[in-house]
């Protein structure tokens, strides 16, 4: 299974879709019987794209923008042609290949960068345009904007684009320009991932090598949740469908090292990776790239610590992020995390939840609190309620319009949140955050029994 774990559990997939994908527990009614679907209705339900934009198509389009002479037309015609769909993919993508290496205009090229990468290229001739995305990467002069929107569109190909991971991991990485950087730690998150072969390990040690010491701490923050995603090299392919691949500990270590050299303790007090935010990052990496770190509760303490922080929102919501990824793993903790469920800040509220929902049957010890916490909102929701301005605003609305007013309200969104991670944790089983819930996966740490 590929190890790209989200960062952040999708909390409404947690709170709002539990009830809808299960199966209904013993003693509860059952579903009624779905009506059956329109044969058709697939047919139905796909967009129509037009065949004529501003009295001309596609072929008169692609003509503008590959071949008038006036750079103004042609960057206008590019911009007009993903409006006819994804059926002028098979009619545009060798035009827009040649395009890109024959374009002189500066700005019109990077028009013809997005437009490729956003209609799409047809797979012959993908392998070149990379290519040729990646000599501008390797070969631009630095600071310039070719070559960030090189990478960018490169981005945008995703895993089709690991051809281009060599040079996106050479000299551009000291590219004077730290957006550049920013975003080449980025694309190398998106790229850097093989279906069969797992993460590129060029990609994983460029990203902790480089782009994770690097001055900027926005650089450095792209490299960390980029090797997140990515998750460490594979020994191997996966034994099974839905079965993780085995890791190679070996090439994980140099990932790991690098992780500990941020957090080494400086001889006049405190870590080399001074921003705490990016300091939870460190342990989080440290922990997914080596199997001994995974166990130490030192680090998910370190993690919780930032829980305690009023001075500073950042660290709170990161530390909370942290913990849903770790899923039952970081249940040593839900003690640490209860104590928030008293916060009102929606961000806030929002990470806790997660945090909770992620930790499955380890959260239990939080049933009672969360059961409080809805009734709390409970109560908020009927005082607004009761609220005079309130009346006034809703005095003429039908019933069925009273019910949606009153269903929108902060109050009743917060009080169904936590009433659907109280029914995601209760039917939570061991290793199976949400239970038998369709979609749902062990997070990041988390071992399949």
């Amino acid at each position: 299974m590929r190890a790209r774990t989200p960062v952040v559990l999708l909390l409404s997939f947690v709170l709002v879709q539990v009830a809808e994908v299960r199966s209904p527990a013993a003693g509860q009614d059952k579903e009624l019987p779905k009506k059956e679907p329109d044969k058709d209705s697939s047919k139905k339900m796909e967009p129509k794209w037009p065949t004529n934009i501003g009295g001309k198509g596609l072929k008169d389009w692609l003509k503008d923008a590959t071949e008038n002479p006036d750079p103004a037309v042609r960057e206008f015609a590019l911009k007009t042609l993903p409006g006819f769909g994804p059926d002028g993919r098979k009619e545009c993508s060798k035009k827009l290949l040649q395009r890109m290496t024959a374009e002189r205009d500066p700005g019109v090229k990077f028009t013809v960068f997005n437009v490729a990468a956003t209609l799409g290229l047809e797979d012959s001739d993908l392998p070149d345009a990379i290519s040729h995305l990646a000599n501008v990467v390797d070969g631009a002069a630095p600071g310039g904007l070719s070559r960030l929107h090189a990478i960018q569109t490169l981005a945008m190909f995703g895993p089709k684009a690991e051809g281009a991971v060599t040079k996106l991991t050479g000299g551009a990485c000291n590219d004077p320009a730290y957006e550049t950087r920013r975003t080449i730690a980025q694309c190398l998150g998106r790229v850097g991932f093989n279906e069969r072969t797992g993460p590129n390990l060029k990609a994983l040690n460029r990203l902790a090598a480089t782009l994770a010491h690097d001055i900027s701490a926005a650089v450095r923050m792209e490299a960390l949740q980029s090797l997140v995603v990515l998750g460490p090299p594979w020994a191997g392919p996966p034994p099974g469908k839905g079965v993780p691949a085995p890791t190679n500990w070996k090439d994980a270590k140099f990932i790991a090292d690098r992780m500990r050299e941020r957090l080494v303790v400086r001889k006049g007090g405190g870590i080399v990776e001074a921003d705490k935010q990016l300091e939870i990052w460190c342990r989080v990496v440290l922990m997914r790239f080596d199997e001994k770190e995974l166990v130490n509760e030192d680090h998910l303490n370190a993690i919780t610590k930032n829980l305690e922080d009023t001075s500073d929102l950042g660290p709170k919501l990161q530390a909370l992020q942290a913990l849903a990824l770790f899923g039952e793993r970081a249940g040593t903790q839900v003690d640490k995390v209860v104590p928030l469920l008293t916060n009102e800040d929606p961000l806030v509220m929002t990470g806790v939840l997660t945090a909770l929902s992620a930790m499955g049957v380890k959260g239990e010890p939080a049933l009672d609190s969360l059961v409080k916490t809805e009734k709390f909102w409970a109560e908020k929701r009927d005082k607004r309620q009761k609220d005079d301005d309130f009346k006034k605003l809703v005095a003429n609305l039908k019933p069925e319009e009273l019910k949606q007013v009153i269903n929108a309200l902060t109050e009743e969104q917060m009080r169904l949140a936590v009433a659907n991670t109280i029914k995601y944790i209760k039917d939570s089983k061991p290793g199976k955050p949400g239970g038998d819930m369709v979609g749902a996966a062990p997070a990041a740490g988390d071992k399949k029994p």
